[in-house]
């Protein structure tokens, strides 16, 4: 095949996962508009939503041409998404992750209450993200409670599997060595390992993160991710497979009517995903804002403006949360440890600016995606917002998925491995993947006991998710992040009652 075939062949089977990654995105944000506020709005705005979807996905004509892709490598990327979700405990054939007593919660209120989710015992309203759940509810709702984990493993198979096929174009070469480069990509831990046996550092780190005082700095992996949060982490995989195929390519105003409409469909998914996403997306209109400005592309902005306002339901819905007012937030220099830039440093440096230098090699990537990549990170990791600081963890995740791609695919095409410099990252990634593979091995031959289901989420005698984080976390206040504020804008006015 000629290289413009291939091109043509590539572009087509890029087009078609941009079409399938935006469908999968936007189906809970729909979903959402349908059944949880008044019916003329929400029929209004999902009208509003699918004709940009058509106006925005329509391909240039093209003549059929051979798939890059082959049988082979989309059915491998299937098998590897449906093992590694078997493992890790989606579906509850294996045992789960301690997050899921959470989400199970989520899970059985969605599909056991009416929708929008009131608790009469709290006299309040759900109020928290659950785009990943939704889909999975409404099926259970129609087909049993029993079958809510079959389409849960379906619902996030389907996900991981779209991911891989993005990853699989970004090398066509050698794609399923670099999907594995992914999967076993870690973090800071072996540093943190090595550091923990001096005075100096043991007072404020714990085996795989930074303490300082009450601010935690966690980076967690690939793997780490989806086996907690898997909700966070399809969104923030997808987005960034998105983002490196735009930032690798000529950008017209089709190309930023699409990233808008994929940034927005995150944010049900996970709102901390979508400011993660965010600083990639304004980059990118910034540098094309002459373009858009064009007098040919007012319509293309006319149409922006009215997607933005379709979703405003759901902008309204997240900032009329309780947990806004929640008590768990500081900047780092407010924990009280003079030495805190120390362990910020290294933090940042272990898990992200040591990665700028390897993507120095890399020249077929525009250095903006990886420097932004880098400096997202290091800027979030001033602020805690949670307990456990979430607003680290997810926010800086969709970058460190992005440096993992460009890392492997420099590691792949441009460092020697018979060099000295070559051998040496490649025995430190060795090294630091074990903490994925145990988390793998675990999943594998672990014999413990299923804690709790879809179908039966019940642990410390809570009957939902609000008594649950109460019970849970010893604190009325963990209550506030799933309740919608009574008189709120959203309530008054957008909430079916």
């Amino acid at each position: 095949m000629s290289p413009q075939f291939r091109l043509i062949s590539r572009m087509k089977t890029i087009q078609s996962l941009k079409i399938i990654t935006l469908f999968y995105l936007l189906l809970p944000s729909v979903l959402f508009l349908l059944t949880w506020i008044h019916l003329w709005i929400g029929v209004l705005s999902t009208l509003i939503i699918l004709f940009y979807v058509w106006k925005t996905i329509q391909p240039i004509p093209q003549s059929p041409v051979e798939r890059v892709n082959s049988n082979v490598i989309i059915l491998s990327c299937l098998g590897l998404s449906i093992l590694i979700n078997f493992i890790l405990g989606i579906g509850e054939f294996r045992p789960q992750t301690y997050d899921f007593q959470a989400n199970n919660y989520k899970y059985y209120d969605l599909i056991t209450h009416d929708l929008p989710v009131y608790y009469s015992q709290q006299k309040t309203y759900l109020c928290y993200y659950t785009g990943y759940y939704l889909p999975t509810a409404l099926l259970a709702k129609a087909f049993g409670i029993t079958s809510a984990k079959y389409f849960s493993f379906v619902w996030s198979v389907l996900g991981l599997w779209i991911t891989f096929l993005w990853i699989t174009n970004f090398h066509v070469k050698k794609p399923l060595f670099l999907i594995l480069f992914i999967i076993l990509f870690s973090n800071a831990w072996l540093g943190i390992k090595l550091m923990i046996n001096f005075e100096l550092f043991q007072e404020y780190l714990r085996p795989y993160y930074f303490q300082v005082n009450h601010f935690k700095l966690i980076n967690e992996t690939f793997v780490k991710n989806y086996a907690w949060a898997t909700q966070h982490t399809l969104p923030a995989c997808l987005g960034a497979c998105v983002l490196i195929h735009i930032f690798k390519e000529k950008n017209n105003s089709k190309d930023l009517k699409y990233l808008l409409i994929i940034l927005l469909s995150t944010m049900f998914w996970s709102p901390l995903t979508t400011i993660g996403l965010f600083p990639f997306v304004a980059f990118l209109f910034i540098k094309n804002s002459h373009k858009l400005f064009l007098q040919t592309n007012w319509q293309d902005l006319g149409l922006m403006l009215l997607l933005i306002i379709s979703f405003s339901p759901l902008l309204l819905y997240f900032v009329s949360t309780e947990g806004i007012h929640a008590k768990n937030t500081e900047f780092i220099w407010q924990t009280g440890v003079s030495k805190w830039w120390i362990f910020y440093l290294i933090y940042t440096f272990l898990n992200f600016t040591i990665w700028g230098f390897i993507l120095c090699f890399y020249i077929k990537m525009p250095q903006n995606i990886w420097i932004i990549a880098v400096i997202i990170p290091c800027l979030v990791a001033f602020y805690r917002i949670g307990i456990y600081n979430d607003f680290n963890i997810r926010v800086a995740f969709p970058s460190f998925f992005i440096l993992s791609i460009l890392v492997g695919n420099t590691l792949i095409e441009k460092l020697k491995m018979t060099s000295v410099l070559g051998f040496m990252i490649l025995i430190f990634i060795a090294l630091s993947s074990i903490t994925n593979l145990n988390q793998l091995y675990k999943g594998i031959t672990s014999k413990a006991h299923i804690l709790t289901t879809i179908e039966k989420p019940f642990i410390f005698k809570a009957n939902n998710i609000l008594e649950f984080q109460r019970v849970a976390y010893k604190n009325e206040e963990a209550i506030l992040e799933y309740s919608l504020k009574k008189n709120s804008v959203f309530e008054r006015y957008f909430l079916k009652k």
